[in-house]
């Protein structure tokens, strides 16, 4: 199957003016302006296919805003090839901008051109905008509207929303012409937790019926946990990682903790030798204490502890996709 998003090579590079500090720096800036660049992408290669939801992660600054804003056609790249469904992004042909959709967090579009309007006067103006059918219009809304839990909601106005339904109803907006590519930055930015598992139950079951492909950013790696089929981490512009997020997490965590229940209390520094330990609550099934191991000898520390102390239980536990990156971009800092 021939992927519908290809991406090789891709750099973006940004211009910048740079002023020193005080009034001299100012003067200094506009007599003889000083410009650096700033490499947002260098040089990556990915791609996307069908039915895949691709979860697009780092730290603020590492280029995955830029990346998506290239892919809807929103930026120019520096140099490299990308291909959407076929067509160039940046050439924002009609027949491309109906086949792709590009959600942001933050103020949503119909926040700006239809706040004091119902949901379906907004939806309507959709409608209009991208010559939608009448008949796919009522079909597409009655669809979305119950899986997205709106069909009450679309006659209110979209001012009277709380945060976390107006997010809903932009997603419904974005979907309307049914795109074949989504675009989605940090869509669960700001929500609560029942709004975020709402929203990543809809896109599951959305891409799973519609076959799209779906490339989604998040510093909530709850998103990423459940929607990604494939996980690409981004650092300083550059691809660090791209796999499973069960591989990702045993790469860069590279730490497991070993949970004992013990038969009786016992002081903790008994178990410091091993790594770093701390008492688990507990209530009426004993003592519990909670070593930190390197991954690579976890189980042979957990049978050295069998062997010397009286153990009722004990599990091994892997640390989670935000825990393993947190540690990984913990040990990149300079």
């Amino acid at each position: 199957m021939k992927p519908v998003v290809e991406v090789k090579n891709l750099v973006k590079v940004y211009r910048r003016r740079v002023k020193g500090p005080g009034i001299l720096g100012t003067f200094r800036a506009l007599l003889r302006p000083e410009v650096e660049e700033v490499k947002a992408l260098k040089g990556i290669s990915f791609a996307l296919r069908e039915g895949e939801i691709l979860g697009y992660v780092g730290p603020n600054g590492a280029g995955k805003t830029t990346t998506l804003k290239i892919l809807a056609g929103v930026l120019y790249p520096t140099s490299g090839e990308v291909r959407v469904l076929g067509h160039i992004p940046w050439r924002r042909e009609k027949a491309f901008l109906k086949k792709i959709t590009f959600v942001q967090s933050g103020r949503g579009f119909l926040e700006e051109v239809a706040w004091d309007l119902s949901v379906l006067d907004g939806l309507q103006f959709v409608k209009d905008l991208y010559g939608i059918p009448k008949r796919e219009f009522q079909a597409t809304v009655e669809e979305l509207a119950e899986l997205l839990e709106l069909g009450e909601l679309l006659h209110v106005p979209l001012r009277q929303l709380s945060h976390g339904q107006r997010m809903r109803v932009e997603l419904l907006a974005a979907l309307l012409w049914r795109p074949k590519v989504l675009l989605l930055d940090e869509p669960t930015l700001g929500l609560d937790l029942f709004s975020q598992k709402s929203i990543r139950e809809f896109l599951r079951t959305y891409v799973a019926r519609t076959g799209s492909a779906c490339i989604v950013t998040s510093h909530y790696m709850r998103d990423i946990e459940e929607l990604a089929d494939r996980l690409i981490v981004l650092n300083q512009g550059e691809i660090v990682y791209e796999g499973s997020v069960r591989e990702a997490v045993s790469r860069f965590a590279r730490i497991k903790w070993i949970r004992l229940r013990l038969e009786r209390p016992l002081p903790l520094e008994a178990f410091r030798s091993y790594g770093q330990v701390r008492e688990s609550a507990s209530e009426d099934s004993g003592p519990e204490v909670v070593v930190e191991v390197p991954s690579d000898n976890a189980k042979a520390i957990a049978q050295e502890i069998l062997s010397k102390f009286p153990v009722k239980d004990i599990l091994i536990e892997e640390p989670d996709l935000e825990e393993a990156l947190r540690a990984y971009f913990g040990r990149e800092e300079p």
